[in-house]
């Protein structure tokens, strides 16, 4: 059998040397021509593609980077001979196993992945631990191969992706092994007892497998030549991270790990084994990395400031002063994809802090909307935040905002919401959540008012924009609309403050139906009372036609019953309306909080993909416009 072999690293190496031991005829390519010196007995290929011709290939290239470059750019697939089937043995991301194996199924190639547990000098023994997951057929027609390679073949199914999670998640437990070892040392060290008897104890005990007793080794030994690189080791641990993220889970202690890694790769370490990162801690003990976001959450890329849109000027005893500022922060990923920014309107009493962040300290709706390609504006409203008050200014303030109340409105009791982001009876973290509550303005519609005006300021600067509002700004995102309609792309209603015509206590009123200030009706209305009077199914707003609506509901939420009249009302107004509510999309147990709750990455899903199919809507009905 002819196998051509792309991407000849230390690995790569050994394996190659015991297919030709074995009788295969191998071909190969690599970037660098070095990395093939000593392999007299290959035929060295002049490009990837050429691999493609033989009727199985191994790929062995270094990361999702390499891969994308070498054999999806390239269009290398594409030059495949006929039945050719493709061994994938590097460690890539779930994400890029999927398009590869769209890609391959779209050139009519066979794909395997079979990533390796073990380092070159196992692989150079032909004892590695081959994970294999494609089809059955064709992992038979090459099992030869594997039986060369390593000492035992675990068929893990006919998805690929599975091999390559397994392989991932494999290596993410061997670093957390390392960490384990090193800190336990460390505690024995400090009652008087060697590392070196402690780490002969649990390895040959507790512990008796490989990884516990070479990188225990390592650690008592204070050596770490070249195993498994480190930054090779920390590619691995970022891609079970991204992975987790994929799919809303939270790997604290993957977290910390990485945060060592990366320090050790900073101080010079990459290319040592990746049991050096225990340095961090042998040599500085002080050196205590915690779980808070500023050691876990991964580096972002990206561009960031701050302006104000001004209020008017107003005269009081003699002397100018500015009422009504508005307070507007800004993020711009590195590559901007999508062609409307996102406003994120603050709910209640809050302030813009509310979309940073979620309480257990996991990114919230304002990062993950510049992840998806977003450029992203967060406001304090006028009154909240860093948005200055003085009541000589803005006029009375509201009640504040109490435990209370808090607890009825996020986690009432009897109710059956269960993704709270921390217990209901852990006080420090309610108090930490309660500390960016303020006053409103006692004067409702003044307060909506003030906030409309702004915001239409906002969009005159960055153009037409998605807004989404949360709870008590919800009226923000109609009287927006009233006053801009041609820049309002969408809106994202949240939990959305009513019912229609409603009276929330501490807050105010609805009187125009689902706003306390004034909005533009047709026919004309003069008056709330004129407003409440009418034949409801007369109640349209001409700034609302045609505009794409979502109101998001959690499923335990008071908010949510507001819907039924909400809905009605902004049809018959003119919007396009669509009511997504979360339990209907199999997103459960969310509360009045979603945006910052357990699954708020997921509730977030459901939004983006309402955005892209409602826009694209849009833009189909309208082919002729010119944004």
């Amino acid at each position: 059998m002819n196998i051509g072999f792309v991407g000849v690293g230390s690995m790569g190496h050994a394996m190659i040397l015991l297919l030709i031991q074995a009788g295969y005829r191998v071909s190969a390519w690599n970037r660098s021509a070095e990395a093939l010196a000593g392999l007299s007995e290959i035929d060295v290929l002049a490009s990837a593609a050429t691999a493609f011709q033989q009727p199985v290939v191994i790929s062995m290239l270094v990361d999702d980077t390499a891969v994308r470059e070498v054999l999806l750019e390239s269009a290398a697939l594409k030059t495949a001979c006929d039945g050719c089937i493709h061994i994938v043995m590097s460690t890539l991301s779930p994400a890029l196993m999927e398009q590869l194996q769209k890609e391959h199924d779209e050139a009519g190639l066979v794909l395997i992945a079979a990533p390796v547990f073990g380092i070159p000098a196992v692989a150079a023994k032909g004892e590695l631990n081959i994970l294999a997951a494609g089809p059955e057929a064709a992992i038979d027609r090459v099992q030869p191969l594997f039986d060369v390679l390593g000492k035992k073949t675990w068929r893990l199914g006919d998805r690929p992706v599975h091999a390559g999670i397994a392989k991932i998640a494999g290596n993410m437990m061997i670093t957390q092994a390392i960490q384990s070892l090193v800190e336990a040392s460390l505690l024995t060290e400090q009652y008087g007892l060697s590392p070196s008897a402690f780490i002969e104890v649990v390895t040959q005990t507790l512990f008796a497998c490989p990884s516990y007793q070479r990188y225990g080794q390592n650690i008592v030994d204070d050596r770490y030549e070249p195993g498994f690189k480190l930054s090779l080791g920390l590619k691995d641990v970022n891609l079970a991270l991204q992975a987790a993220e994929g799919r809303g889970l939270s790997l604290p202690v993957a977290r910390v790990v990485r945060s060592r890694m990366e320090a050790a790769v900073a101080s010079g370490l990459g290319n040592k084994d990746w049991s050096a990162f225990s340095i961090m801690a042998q040599h500085s003990p002080a050196f205590a990395l915690t779980l808070e976001p500023w050691h876990m959450n991964p580096p972002k890329t990206s561009r960031r400031g701050h302006f104000w849109i001004t209020g008017e000027r107003v005269i009081q005893e003699g002397k100018q002063f500015q009422k009504g500022p508005m307070y507007v922060e800004w993020e711009s990923p590195e590559f901007i994809t999508q062609p409307y920014p996102v406003v994120l309107v603050h709910g209640g009493t809050l302030q813009a802090t509310e979309w940073f962040d979620t309480p257990d300290g996991r990114p919230g709706w304002a990062q993950r909307f510049v992840e998806s390609g977003h450029v992203v504006f967060c406001v304090d409203r006028p009154g909240h935040g860093r948005s200055p008050y003085h009541s000589k200014i803005l006029g009375p303030m509201g009640p504040p905002f109490s435990y209370e109340r808090a607890r009825e409105v996020y986690f009432p009791k009897g109710g059956s919401e269960t993704q709270w982001p921390f217990s209901a009876d852990d006080e420090s973290a309610f108090d930490a959540f309660i500390a960016g509550y303020g006053p409103m303005p006692a004067d409702l519609a003044a307060s909506q008012t003030m906030d409309a005006d702004r915001l239409a300021q906002l969009l005159d600067r960055i153009g037409k924009a998605i807004v989404v509002t949360h709870s008590a700004s919800g009226p923000d995102g109609w009287l927006l609309a009233d006053r801009r309609p041609g820049l309002i792309a969408a809106i994202v209603a949240v939990e959305p403050m009513g019912p229609v015509f409603g009276d929330t206590p501490g807050i105010g009123a609805l009187d125009w139906g689902l706003t306390a200030a004034p909005i533009t009706f047709d026919p004309p209305r003069a008056s709330a009372q004129e407003v409440q009077a009418a034949d409801s199914s007369t109640l349209q707003i001409p700034a609302l036609k045609g505009i794409p609506v979502a109101l998001l509901t959690g499923e335990t939420s008071k908010f949510a019953t507001f819907a039924t009249t909400i809905v009605p009302f902004l049809r018959t107004a003119g919007a396009c309306v669509d009511h997504l509510d979360l339990p209907a999309f199999g997103v459960h147990g969310n509360g009045h909080g979603l945006i910052y709750e357990r699954n708020s990455d997921e509730a977030l899903g459901v939004v983006l993909h309402w955005l892209s199919h409602s826009l694209q809507r849009v833009n189909q009905a309208q082919p002729d416009s010119v944004e």
